[in-house]
């Protein structure tokens, strides 16, 4: 039997990888402009939108999972020597353009009900496009990457891409959207504009991105092989069972989105109800991105050297304790520095959140690991159930924002004359929790991910004898 040469991870494919977010998130940056549209241009009463809102948000989290399992059932059946991840993402890219086009053109052209009704599905559309595509996306790096410094790069890849998707998407869509106006027209080219950049770069990432160790899917195998190996829709309950890794994964998950949004829901509070200026906020923003880039750059060339998971909980453990020294000088200083507790925030909050685009490499050994535990390799149940646990956090950390500024009695319209108990509030918002939420994403990698170099050797071991069985069983 001839061994397949497995293709060296160049410069293109990284570029390649990195394209798929930057796609995906210019197309959002324009679905943020969603709220707006329905209010002003298609006159939707504000809660009936809140009413659609949440069915959206329970249909985002219901079908991740479920997409992720029926790619891996279908890859099963088919047993094609073919990839896995690839096709879906292009297939994507029509349902992604015409659902974007759709959700901001076909509405205005109803009123009424009718009008709620062809919106609510040109979301669903296009909600399902963007899953196929991200479950595509996100799975692939497991295919890509082969070692840990593999999965650095792809993930700083993906970091870098999903960063300059949002500059380009900020930068572009609200230029265009106000030289037409915000009138259906308006919208409608708009989405256009977004529809068709963001599917280029999508295009991109399926054209750049190649699967280069499948080959351990299409081996020959025995026929007890084949019967173990079979795809079940309830394999995943197994994976939480057996896989440490995968289970830190989404405890980690659930954490580092809940402290993004319970920081970012409180954030514009912080600028203009505790230090005065809104303004500020967009300093923040420009403090913390060399942060994210200097980090997504030296990550793979610690990754050579060092564990994945150590840089991470080193980043979040060093992120933790400069946000609580913050909290002690935002509480105990009568007149804070600005400048002091931008500089002094922002760099914490950008090395704890740095792990959100370096956890995709973990992500992908978490794959390999649960191959070599249960003999399945199901990227894309793995891959949908963790994108549900990021959409748990998103979820908890929106409703508790909205709660605990009620509970430390923030009242609207005081502006800088909030009780002391609300601006207490919006500190430990902003800086406290953020940091005692995210030592539950540290610990989760201290205490329940396992995979050490010792146990890389026993599935580096087990790949090697299986790959042996696979060429006697071929001869």
């Amino acid at each position: 039997m001839v061994k397949e040469k497995v293709k060296k991870l160049t410069t293109k494919h990284l570029i390649g990888y990195g394209a798929g977010d930057a796609g995906g998130v210019v197309m959002l940056m324009l679905i943020s402009y969603l709220e707006r549209f329905s209010r002003n241009v298609l006159g939707v009463d504000p809660v009936v939108y809140a009413g659609i809102l949440v069915v959206w948000n329970i249909w985002d989290a219901v079908n991740d999972p479920l997409v992720g399992t029926f790619m891996d059932v279908m890859f099963a059946k088919a047993k094609t020597k073919k990839d896995k991840f690839r096709p879906w993402i292009l297939r994507s890219i029509p349902i992604l353009a015409v659902g974007l086009i759709s959700v901001f053109s076909l509405p205005t052209l109803f009123d009424g009900m009718l009008c709620i009704v062809v919106l609510f599905l040109s979301k669903i559309v296009f909600e399902l496009g963007y899953t196929v595509m991200n479950i595509g996306m996100g799975s692939l790096l497991g295919v890509m990457a082969t070692n840990d410094a593999e999965r650095a790069s792809l993930s700083s890849a993906r970091g870098f891409g999903s960063t300059v998707g949002g500059m380009i998407g900020a930068m572009a869509l609200p230029v265009v959207l106000a030289s037409l106006g915000e009138t259906a027209f308006g919208f409608a080219a708009t989405a256009v504009v977004a529809a068709v950049l963001g599917c280029f770069l999508v295009f991109i990432h399926y054209a750049f991105t190649v699967e280069r160790n499948v080959a351990a899917q299409n081996t020959v195998k025995t026929e007890e092989e084949k019967e173990a190996e079979k795809v079940k829709v309830t394999d995943i309950l197994n994976v939480f069972k057996v896989n440490r890794p995968y289970l830190a994964l989404c405890v980690h998950s659930i954490c580092i989105c809940f402290v993004q949004g319970i920081a970012q829901g409180a954030s514009a509070y912080m600028y203009s109800d505790v230090l005065g200026n809104l303004a500020l906020q967009s300093i923040g923003s420009v403090i913390s991105m060399p942060v994210m880039f200097g980090g997504l750059i030296i990550a793979p060339i610690l990754a050579k050297k060092f564990d994945l998971v150590k840089i991470i909980r080193t980043f979040i453990l060093v992120g933790c304790i400069l946000l609580g020294t913050c909290f002690i000088y935002a509480t105990t200083v009568e007149n804070m520095i600005p400048v002091l507790y931008i500089a002094w925030s922002g760099i914490g909050t950008g090395l704890v959140t740095l792990s959100v685009q370096l956890q995709w490499g973990l992500v992908g050994e978490s794959i390999d690991y649960n191959e070599y535990l249960t003999g399945k390799r199901s990227e894309g149940a793995i891959y949908g159930t963790f994108s549900l646990t990021r959409r748990v956090g998103q979820t908890l950390s929106g409703s508790l924002a909205v709660l605990m500024l009620t509970w430390f009695g923030y009242q609207a319209g005081a502006g800088t004359a909030q009780p002391a108990s609300a601006i207490l509030g919006i500190k430990a918002m902003v800086i406290l929790i953020p940091a005692v939420i995210a030592m539950g994403s540290w610990a989760s990698f201290k205490f329940i991910w396992n995979i050490d170099d010792a146990e890389r050797a026993k599935v580096a071991a087990w790949k090697a004898e299986r790959a042996a069985k696979a060429e006697a069983v071929a001869e």
